[in-house]
């Protein structure tokens, strides 16, 4: 007996169609019919009545049943299924909407019909594939009524299968029967599938798992296959943060992001939280993650206050009252922005986005709404030319604090040319508004975060003192950018020089308090970096083996003498001590601690730790 019939076509030169029927009481029927239309290839499936037809444009669907397709990372997500991590599909029943009558209230209509262009459906759906069914059963309900028992009866299962964004077409269609358990029912299942985008989230996440990071330079790589896909620049980033989600060593952290946020529906972050979505954001840097991941997170979150029903924080409020007064009410504006009001923002959009707090979002959405309303009444455009000067402002901040944060979170970072005369740009913009500003803004909020790296401070360190002999003609932007690649360089050489000696130490007994033994390491080890082309810069530089000898000795001298006294219950000042007079890296003291307690059976491992394991 026939349990299902699948059928595979092609509608547009773009997207794929996948068609099943199924049923346990399932008889050989025709139920599809494909021929050519005014426009092109068409394609029907019918199923008692119901039925999906396809053109060049899109699906038109009528009938008992809906739609669903994974969730892609940085959708839109109603808060119950964000808060949920199991939940993994987006589900639609046809006929129904969202209510009015109460928050999370659905609506169900005996309107089952309708139309949905295909680029609507990749765009607001997964951008992949997107699966549509239909259900014939023997129940004797009204339409609506139906729909809401089929999201009752199915709901729970299709949000969380994993067949949905697999593409497994039969598995979804048996899940579907088994949860229905209806005997005399049958489904007919439709995915489409896009071909463009499928190619193209193939080869980016292949590259990405050869590189094992993502920035300017890989976005540069894939650009040309997008070209020649066609692939809009929105769907390229989409497509390319859900498999940096979605990517084993990511997944834990992005995941840990998220619960705190979560958290903050319920309460105001405390300052432990605060800190820890900081060093969440820190250690994701150091990783080669964008920090547009960490930001998309913060934007599927509604404004925390205003989410518990609380007031406008004071600053926000102080945001609202300038920006009203760039048109203020009924055209009796000032019009132009002060500069030390655009300071003021620039410093509350900062507080915002450390504080993890949307609102700031929201209130430059609502005064970008009554900007518009009042242009298109007054047709003053004035306003406008000053709220756009604004947000290239804020733009500002966000590329040097992108630029200065790769700098001193990120190991072996580097920067071109072109970066370092933005930089100086966006400094000078900042030193007009407030002298100092640009110090107090992007230098010393990287500074104060305790998991900037050593090198990282050494190498934000030359490019400001470069960028002051640029400003009087000194030296160019190409010498800063040869200058900070030369520190970055030296940092690639020391983590060279410290892994071979920790492997030399494990492997042979040598005793670091005799010189001659010394000097035999430190030459055997300078000859093998020489002889691999590890350093091309002539002899190594002075003091370079030292350095990184003393870090493997301090290491030693905290894991054998002071972190087991921390452990027994000693003060946590030993290792604010110790921190502070070894100057050791506080992400690497962290993960030379949790190894020492999985060493011990202290601590089990986890993926999250897994995120944070540096090579030897």
């Amino acid at each position: 007996m026939l349990k299902d019939i699948r059928l595979h076509g092609e509608i547009t030169s773009e997207v794929d169609f996948y068609a099943v029927l199924a049923g346990e009481n399932l008889a050989f029927a025709h139920f599809c019919e494909v021929g050519e239309g005014e426009s092109g290839r068409e394609a029907s499936f019918f199923l008692a009545g119901n039925y999906f037809k396809l053109d060049q444009k899109g699906i038109a669907f009528s009938g008992t049943g809906g739609a669903v397709s994974e969730y892609m990372f940085g959708s839109p997500m109603p808060l119950n299924d964000l808060s949920h991590k199991e939940v993994a599909n987006r589900l639609v029943l046809f006929g129904t909407f969202a209510g009015t009558a109460g928050q999370g209230r659905l609506e169900f209509t005996p309107n089952v019909s309708g139309f949905v262009q295909y680029a609507d459906l990749f765009l607001e759906g997964n951008a992949l594939g997107n699966s549509f069914f239909l259900l014939k059963t023997p129940w004797p309900y009204s339409v609506r009524r139906t729909q809401e028992v089929l999201l009752k009866t199915l709901g729970r299962r299709l949000k969380r299968s994993p067949h949905a964004g697999a593409g497994n077409d039969s598995e979804l269609a048996a899940e579907i029967l088994k949860e229905l358990a209806e005997p005399d029912a049958t489904l007919l299942l439709l995915r489409l599938a896009h071909r463009p985008h499928r190619q193209f989230y193939d080869f980016v996440r292949g590259y990405y798992l050869k590189e094992g990071e993502w920035g300017e330079p890989q976005e540069r790589f894939v650009a040309a296959l997008a070209d020649e896909l066609g692939i809009e620049q929105y769907q390229r980033k989409r497509i390319a943060i859900d498999i940096l989600y979605k990517a084993e060593r990511n997944r834990p952290i992005l995941d840990e992001y998220k619960d705190i946020l979560l958290s903050a529906l319920d309460a105001p972050l405390c300052e432990v939280a605060l800190g820890r979505l900081n060093t969440l954001r820190g250690m994701a840097v150091r990783h080669g993650l964008p920090p547009t991941l960490f930001d998309t997170l913060d934007g599927l979150l509604p404004a925390a206050a205003a989410a518990r029903g609380q007031a406008e924080a004071p600053y926000l409020r102080r945001v609202r009252e300038i920006l009203q007064g760039v048109f203020g009410p009924e055209g009796a504006a000032q019009k132009r922005l002060h500069p030390s009001e655009v300071a003021e923002l620039l410093t509350a959009k900062q507080r915002a986005h450390h504080g993890h707090d949307n609102g700031f979002e929201q209130v430059l959405l609502d005064a970008g709404r009554q900007l518009d309303e009042y242009t298109a009444k007054t047709e003053d455009y004035e306003p406008f030319e000053a709220f756009s000067e604004l947000l290239t402002y804020l733009d500002r901040l966000d590329n040097a604090e992108s630029v200065v944060s790769h700098m001193v979170y990120m190991e072996r970072a580097s920067i071109s040319e072109e970066k370092v005369r933005s930089l100086l740009g966006n400094r000078e913009a900042f030193e007009a508004l407030e002298p100092g500003l640009f110090q107090r803004l992007i230098v010393d909020e990287a500074l104060k975060n305790p998991y900037a790296l050593g090198y990282g401070r050494r190498k934000l360190s030359v490019l400001l003192a470069g960028l002051q002999r640029v400003e009087r003609g000194e030296q160019t932007c190409a010498e800063v950018a040869a200058r900070v690649d030369r520190l970055a360089r030296e940092e690639q050489l020391h983590e060279r020089l410290y892994g071979g000696i920790r492997h030399r130490l494990k492997q042979f007994y040598f005793n670091l308090s005799n010189p001659a033994l010394v000097r035999l390491l430190q030459t055997d080890l300078e000859a093998e970096i020489l002889k691999l082309g590890h350093w091309r810069d002539g002899t190594l530089p002075p003091g370079a083996f030292n350095t990184a000898l003393e870090q493997v000795q301090r290491e030693t001298e905290y894991l054998n003498n002071i972190y087991p006294k921390i452990l027994a219950g000693a003060e946590q000042s030993l290792r604010e001590q110790f921190l502070a007079e070894s100057h050791l890296d506080l992400y690497r003291v962290e993960d030379l601690e949790r190894q020492y307690r999985q060493a011990r059976g202290l601590e089990t491992p986890s993926q999250t730790n897994d995120l944070l394991e540096m090579e030897d």
